[in-house]
């Protein structure tokens, strides 16, 4: 209703990727510990997996990718592949690294999680099933799940709802920020 009395905030691409970039980065540094402290505390585990000690830029990349892909669902034809350019480049820019490396680790992990999650096309549930191949969490489970070179499901389920904090709601951020 206020949207409809004062009308949408406009605002460019530019800024729009940076707003993104810069809250994803904020909530990885703040949520990957929340993340790992599952993952690290979880019963189902026959051992620890310690992923509280390892790098949080595998995750970032993963929620990174994930964004990316609801974006381009929300995003309108031609908008989505400018938007997908400026996120990628400001995110290289803040690991430090040249942008086409990491649009080649986006589209890798993008293709990772679409296969892993296949047939679904829930993005959410992908994301748990990428962050255990990409930390290697197979190994920590028991010998029934680890042969399997499977999740375990419970930790899965609690990882999902764990992962869709990190998702933007894209449709609506489109829809105020035209």
């Amino acid at each position: 209703m206020i949207t409809t009395l004062f009308g949408k905030k406009k605002i460019t691409e530019d800024k729009l990727a940076n707003l993104f970039v810069n809250g994803m980065l904020e909530l990885v540094a703040q949520g990957f510990p929340l993340v790992a402290a599952e993952v690290d505390e979880s019963p189902e585990f026959a051992a620890r997996p310690g992923l509280a000690n390892m790098d949080e830029e595998p995750f970032a990349l993963i929620a990174f990718t994930a964004n990316m892909i609801e974006m381009q669902r929300a995003a309108e034809p031609g908008v989505d592949r400018r938007m997908f350019s400026l996120c990628v480049s400001k995110f290289a820019n803040a690991f430090g690294r040249q942008a086409s490396e990491v649009e080649e680790h986006v589209l890798a992990t993008r293709d990772l999680l679409e296969r892993l999650n296949h047939p679904s096309k829930t993005t959410v549930y992908g994301m748990g099933k990428v962050l255990f191949d990409r930390y290697d969490l197979f190994c920590y489970q028991d010998t029934y799940f680890r042969s399997q070179r499977a999740p375990n499901p419970i930790v899965l389920k609690r990882l999902n709802n764990l992962m869709g904090y990190f998702i933007w709601n894209w449709p609506e951020t489109f829809d105020q920020y035209k």
